[in-house]
């Protein structure tokens, strides 16, 4: 399925919604769910899937100069289609994304599967990837991070929390240094292949498992570890 957002662009703006990939829709769309934000105040519809597959060609971060918070940016592309999912940059489905990083191979098809269950009154949270049907293992975990920083607690207005900020630079250093330069360098070649064999077919497998555009993010606990 193809979406013509106009002009030149095919590109169809998603995000997490429910522990579900969601696409924002206009009322009456078949499928849609009707959802309010918090205080009652906005309504709007979307349809929500279970994942989302495609080939990464660029990953970033929007700094929010609103106060809403900054997200992480993921663009993949399935033939001439664009999907660009966002997600809050500090979170559990950010953090599904960046501990999967080192061993991602951007030259190979992902599908992005993101995971919500309430446990003991909170609400769990995580982004799964997979190469096919394989998982895509975490590049640091809690028995090897490496030289992960690791989250410490400080005290604001009182309240004892988990800071991750030096935690956060340290995946924002991998991305641009390390992970996004194999992106944009796999996009490259693959460019050059498709002049010299343009007949050579395109990938298939995103367009029935899209998710929204700027729904509000569920409530997180915190990061992985």
């Amino acid at each position: 399925m193809g979406l013509n957002q106009g002009g030149s662009s095919n590109r169809t703006y998603l995000s997490i919604s429910n522990g579900k990939i969601a696409k924002r829709v206009p009322e009456g769309t078949a499928g849609a769910i009707k959802c309010n934000s918090k205080d009652g105040t906005k309504v709007w519809y979307e349809q929500r899937f279970a994942s989302l597959s495609g080939y990464i060609i660029d990953v970033f971060k929007r700094v929010s100069e609103q106060g809403y918070g900054d997200q992480l940016c993921v663009v993949l592309k399935d033939g001439s289609e664009e999907y660009q999912i966002q997600m809050p940059w500090s979170s559990r489905y950010s953090s599904g994304f960046f501990l999967s990083m080192p061993n991602i191979d951007a030259g190979k098809e992902v599908t992005l599967t993101p995971w919500s269950k309430e446990i003991d009154g909170k609400t769990r949270t995580m982004l799964y990837l997979r190469h096919g049907q394989e998982d895509i293992k975490w590049g640091w975990t809690k028995d090897n991070p490496g030289n992960m920083p690791e989250m410490k607690q400080i005290k604001v207005k009182g309240q004892v929390v988990w800071d991750d900020s030096e935690r956060q630079e340290f995946f924002e250093k991998h991305l641009n240094e390390i992970f996004l330069p194999q992106v944009k360098l796999v996009g490259a070649v693959k460019k050059l292949d498709s002049y010299a064999a343009p007949k050579q077919g395109h990938v298939d497998g995103v367009g029935s498992v899209l998710l929204t555009t700027t729904a509000e993010d569920p409530d997180d606990d915190g990061l992985p570890f």
